[in-house]
């Protein structure tokens, strides 16, 4: 990929797609996102072509080829000719009654199929896919993961022509962005807690996991696969069944670090959080200085907040105003108080 992505927020990729889907055919650019694994990008296009009453179609281009995107031939004995039937994993013909346009989603572009590249040339300068023309008022969003930086296979596009028609960004969410959608979708109040106190848990940028995806797996897990809807039902759970499994499918789904702090937390909760040293909590500074709060405990949240501020200061450029130092000088002052040992 020859174009650079811009690095942009969930709240920042909501209103670029929100205004991109409102131009609908009236630009000549197509979007695409990449990002780490996990990270929210298929889930926050869903949601917007939801907000603009648009069919979303999500194809997989890491499962198809190029002959697949040009539809199944059949011979025409009258005309003498080879037609093709529009594949149903494209969008139909016409806008269906009801819908105000079409999103057609191309995920797993870094895993696509050299030749399926051209194909997306078609798609986004002449708005056909092999012979078949897409509708009016269709958007096509692509997406793809990193490569190399996250362990995926990767189709380098490698074509300036196909880099001037795309807008590039690359999402990185935050703790703040990642509660809100949280709270939106009904995720498991014991997930939501945790990432609330502790929001540098989310996602590990350079090991992978823990990152979004998989705390909404989590939800799903403690939810769906365990029966076990509140927080205090959990911790019932994880208290009267030591090393059960859905301890070891929590670690599996975020990781050894960030999975065993999850279930300590419900049972053993420490005395101070990373959101006790971000919001500057006076209690907590005084019980620090007292000697009331364990010393394993200050460390965990101060260098929590550390972390969280590292990465918040990577994806502000180290812009920050008002809340975000706030922030900074809260955890300043908790690390001038800690104690050398």
């Amino acid at each position: 990929m020859n174009k650079k992505p811009v690095e942009v927020n969930v709240t920042e990729l909501e209103d670029i797609l929100d205004r991109y889907l409102d131009s609908g055919d009236r630009v000549n650019y197509a979007l695409k996102i990449v990002g780490h694994p996990g990270v929210g990008k298929s889930a926050i296009v869903r949601q917007a072509a939801k907000r603009k009453n648009r069919l979303f179609i999500d194809t997989r281009l890491a499962f198809k080829e190029n002959v697949d995107l040009g539809g199944y031939p059949v011979p025409d004995a009258a005309e003498g000719r080879m037609i093709y039937y529009r594949p149903r994993f494209i969008p139909p013909a016409e806008v269906p009654e009801g819908r105000d346009g079409i999103v057609w989603f191309l995920d797993e572009s870094n895993r696509a199929h050299p030749t399926v590249i051209q194909t997306l040339f078609q798609i986004i300068t002449d708005r056909r896919c092999g012979e078949h023309d897409l509708p009016a008022d269709t958007c096509i969003i692509l997406a793809g993961n990193l490569g190399e930086e996250d362990n995926t296979t990767i189709t380098d596009f490698d074509d300036s022509a196909l880099d001037g028609r795309l807008v590039i960004v690359q999402l990185k969410p935050t703790a703040a962005d990642w509660i809100r959608w949280a709270q939106r979708e009904g995720i498991h109040p014991s997930v939501l807690r945790y990432i609330t106190i502790y929001p540098e848990k989310l996602w590990d940028e350079r090991n992978i996991n823990p990152n979004p995806r998989g705390w909404h797996q989590v939800s799903q897990a403690i939810r769906v696969s365990y029966g076990l809807e509140g927080e205090d039902e959990l911790r019932r759970f994880l208290e009267e069944n030591a090393g059960t499994t859905l301890e070891k499918m929590i670690v599996s789904l975020v990781g050894l670090v960030a999975g065993s702090d999850f279930t300590s937390q419900l049972i053993r909760p420490r005395r101070i959080t990373t959101a006790d040293v971000l919001k500057g909590d006076g209690e907590k500074l005084d019980g620090m200085r007292e000697g009331r709060i364990p010393s394993e405990d200050i460390l965990w949240a101060v260098s929590g907040a550390l972390s969280y501020l590292r990465d918040k200061n990577m994806l502000l450029k180290g812009e920050f105003i008002g809340e975000d130092l706030e922030e900074l000088a809260h955890t300043l002052l908790f690390v001038g108080h800690s104690r050398a040992d």
